[in-house]
């Protein structure tokens, strides 16, 4: 291959392979603040989840029921949460539950659309995570 079908060789096909990549983790500061969306598996829930520096609100769009949490990073990549209170009813039982745990969540991957995270009670060195993916804008009904 000569030198210019070389150049155009990489001019057109290198960017292709950047722009379909997803962004590495340490983009992870994309997913810091702002408004994001959750989509649980298997349910029909939907949430919107509105993250600031030290606060983080989970606002259920069935039941309009927010549940506000404590935010606290560990790095660009982990933070954690703990329970502040929930606007809606709440049992004793599921109080005693939050208040005695911290959420842990490690974000893996961030891409244009959407972050995967890995998320567990207390830490996520037992092994029992879950991992799921946070959108940055809202499904299309």
């Amino acid at each position: 291959m000569d030198k210019k079908n070389a150049n155009f060789f990489i001019a057109l096909v290198c960017p292709l392979f950047v722009c379909g990549q997803p962004a590495r983790v340490n983009d992870c500061k994309k997913a810091k603040y702002g408004t994001f969306y959750f989509y649980p598996p298997k349910t029909n829930e939907e949430f919107v989840i509105i993250r600031d520096k030290g606060l983080q609100r989970e606002i259920d769009l069935k039941t309009k029921d927010t549940t506000f949490w404590q935010l606290k990073w560990k790095n660009d990549c982990q933070f954690s949460l703990k329970f502040i209170r929930k606007s809606g009813p709440i049992s004793d039982d599921e109080k005693a539950f939050y208040n005695a745990h911290v959420s842990v969540v490690q974000i893996e991957k961030v891409s244009k659309h959407y972050y995967v995270f890995k998320g567990g009670l207390d830490d996520l060195e037992n092994g029992n995570f879950l991992s799921d993916t946070i959108w940055f804008k809202p499904r299309i009904k």
